[in-house]
């Protein structure tokens, strides 16, 4: 293909249609370039399942694969349907069928152009045993192992030979997928069939091959690009040794290894640019290393596309990885040059997935009832998910991949640190708690680990992602106690996403005016003690005490959302009390209620009747002693909205029993003082 500039193939393919054959943050992800700067029409494959899925809002068109959730992987079906909607060009992400050497060739029987490399260079660099062989040859070190795929005798025979332990790995494998550790002979066979089954179904290819597992030994890897006319350029590396069961979990760029030299570095670049040019490839390139304590390192694999880590490379460039990938597919000469591509940052980035690290990384799929995503200076994130999202179990549980960068290793960790204390995903067991633990690790941030790290560090594991119990119980007391309370989360009692009962509002029947009057005195506080004293009645505090000072009695504030029952304590025989001593504790901290409120409410439909409420000599409404301008702004509300003040602990502090006057308030008149002391209200 003729060299083109970057401005010759914007020019060419702006309005025209790139397809993504993919989903979720992978497609999220390319559109946006397809959209920028190249400004073409980025157009995007879904199943029945993904139709509304969040990461389809920056997508111009949709190609519908249908309801089989399995559809991404018929490369052939998508290419039909792409060539009727005229896409000039596909991108696979990565994933699905990236990796498939069939899909460039299948391509250009369409007519459609593949954006990543050929079908002859992709084959051999991702083939593990091919990619192997060339390596020998350009003496690129390897992982000492079989030279070739090899059948289960010839497995035991080479694993005897070189000592456990031993991998065996899937020739056509990637991703850290097919990979099967053998510590015992007994292992072999077993693992050997599972290792080619697994192979033939995730790749196409059965083929196994056997390789020494190293121990202690770091994982490096480091991103190339090349165009079509043979300029290479290589990136500085990225450190992925955080991971689990070979499944990387978290990237960093450069690595924090103190003993990442800039030799090592250099060495690592060579070969990585040595296998791409042997090949004539062209296009994004990942080439893997292990790198022991002695800073040997081996190369492990060559990935023919865009990797899920090529953000982070991103942010300590300044560039977009993405873009220039379609711009060389199209025949653009690469831009990246050593004097003018240099590194400005360190970068970071965490895997956030919807699994439960406590339960063995168990995925888990359903409604996102919150979602709220962290933002500011060096923070990157690229998700496909959001708020009412129902997250599908079809596919893999990757909700985004979230990115810190900043001028220092030191500044890196602290804006991650603070976006994930900003991130909130609920309704799923997700990984930020656990990334949390990663950050704050004193080993981690040393960078002194190996591929070992979270086999090594149970502590990891020991993390709060639900309420304390003494919480959740308090809630679920207040619960019961207030009947609709929209402030009351329960947790684990109450599943997040389900519906909370309303409040409730009957419809009542048409009832005779209240009488203007009632046996008790009002505004005449002598006239209601005499009354009280001498009428020869029991009066008595009711049962539904408002705000109580135990929330599991049963509630008067229920009874005032109906406003039906002011008749029937107007003119009883009742002296209802709404609250007590443990106002402020259980009210305002417990049901998360302003009790004053309610006790200007029982005055509202009940107006005819006293009101009570009992207080502590010592501390007045609380549990434990208030600040005095609190119980001077209580007293006041008291003798506003009450007419019977009773005191229980005055025994035990005579001299505070006069406690509604401490502000130096006199009692109003209607005001009266209940209990064995006669004589309230007073100055004081």
């Amino acid at each position: 293909m003729e060299a083109k500039t970057f401005e010759q193939v914007v020019r060419e393919i702006e309005g025209k249609k790139i397809l993504v054959a993919n989903r979720g943050i992978t497609a999220r992800r390319i559109i946006r370039s397809i959209r920028e700067e190249l400004m073409a029409v980025p157009v995007l494959t879904v199943t029945d399942v993904d139709k509304t899925a969040p990461f389809t809002s920056g997508a111009q068109e949709l190609i519908l694969l249908g309801d089989n959730p399995r559809a991404y992987l018929d490369i052939d079906y998508i290419l039909k349907l792409a060539r009727e909607q005229d896409v000039v060009a596909v991108h696979p992400g990565w994933g699905f069928a990236s990796e498939d050497a069939g899909f460039p060739k299948k391509c250009a029987d369409k007519g459609i152009l593949f954006i990543g490399p050929p079908t002859e260079p992709m084959t051999l660099l991702g083939n593990k045993v091919k990619v192997r062989e060339l390596a020998r040859k350009l003496n690129v070190p390897v992982v000492p192992g079989s030279t070739n795929a090899v059948e289960m005798a010839e497995a035991r025979e080479i694993a005897m030979e070189m000592g456990l332990p031993v991998m065996l790995k899937a020739e056509g494998g990637g991703g850290g997928r097919g990979i099967y550790e053998i510590y015992d002979m007994e292992q072999l066979e077993t693992a050997f069939s599972k290792a080619s089954v697994l192979a033939q179904a995730s790749f196409g290819n059965p083929r196994i091959y056997v390789e020494k597992l190293l121990t202690s030994v770091r994982h490096i890897e480091i991103q190339v690009i090349a165009d079509q006319q043979g300029n290479v350029f290589a990136f500085d590396e990225r450190d992925c040794t955080v991971q689990r069961n070979h499944q990387k979990l978290v990237e960093i760029t450069p690595s924090p290894w103190p003993k990442m030299t800039e030799e090592l570095r250099q060495k690592l670049k060579d070969y990585a640019k040595a296998l791409v040019t042997a090949v004539g490839y062209f296009s994004l390139a990942t080439v893997e290393f292990l790198v022991d304590e002695d800073q040997n390192p081996y190369l492990i694999e060559v990935n023919t596309r865009l990797q899920v880590e090529h953000g982070i490379t991103e942010c300590r460039y300044g560039i977009d990885l993405v873009e220039e990938q379609i711009a060389v597919a199209f025949g653009s000469t690469l831009r990246f040059t050593k004097e003018k591509t240099r590194p400005v940052a360190h970068a970071l980035q965490v895997r956030i997935n919807c699994e439960d690290p406590r339960n063995d990384f168990a995925p888990n799929a359903g409604h996102i009832v919150r979602y709220i995503s962290p933002g500011g200076p060096g923070v990157r994130l690229d998700s496909c998910i959001a708020g009412g999202y129902e997250f599908p179990s079809n596919y893999d549980s990757a909700a985004s991949l979230l990115i810190a960068h900043g001028d220092s290793w030191g500044k890196t960790l602290a804006v991650m640190n603070r976006a994930l204390k900003e991130y909130v995903i609920g309704g799923l067991k997700t990984t930020i708690p656990f990334h949390q633990k990663i950050i704050m690790d004193p080993v981690f941030r040393s960078g002194l680990y190996d591929t070992r790290f979270v086999e090594k560090t149970p502590g990891l594991m020991r993390y709060h992602d639900s309420e304390s119990e003494a919480l959740r119980l308090s809630r679920l007391m207040a619960e019961f106690r207030m009947g609709y309370n929209p402030h009351v989360q329960l947790s684990d009692y109450r599943g997040g996403a389900d519906k909370r009962v309303g409040k409730f509002n009957p419809v009542l029947p048409s009832l005779p005016p209240v009488p203007p009057s009632g046996p008790y005195p009002r505004g005449d506080r002598k006239a209601l003690i005499d009354y009280v004293r001498d009428s020869e009645i029991v009066h008595f505090q009711t049962p539904p005490q408002g705000t109580s000072p135990s929330p599991t009695r049963e509630t008067g504030s229920a009874w005032l959302k109906t406003g039906s029952w002011g008749r029937i304590w107007t003119g009883a025989g009742f002296l209802p009390g709404n609250g007590g001593g443990a106002h402020f504790h259980v009210a305002m901290m417990a049901n998360m209620t302003y009790p004053f409120n309610e006790a200007r409410m029982w005055n509202q439909f009940a107006s005819l009747t006293p009101k009570q409420i009992l207080v502590r000599s010592t501390n007045l409404l609380g549990y434990k002693p208030q600040p005095g301008n609190l119980m001077q702004f209580t007293s006041e509300f008291i003798c506003e909205h009450h007419d019977i003040v009773r005191c229980f602990d005055f025994l035990n502090h005579i001299e505070n029993h006069a406690a509604p006057g401490r502000s130096g308030h006199e009692l109003p008149g209607q005001c009266m003082a209940a209990g064995s002391v006669p004589v309230l209200g007073q100055r004081v």
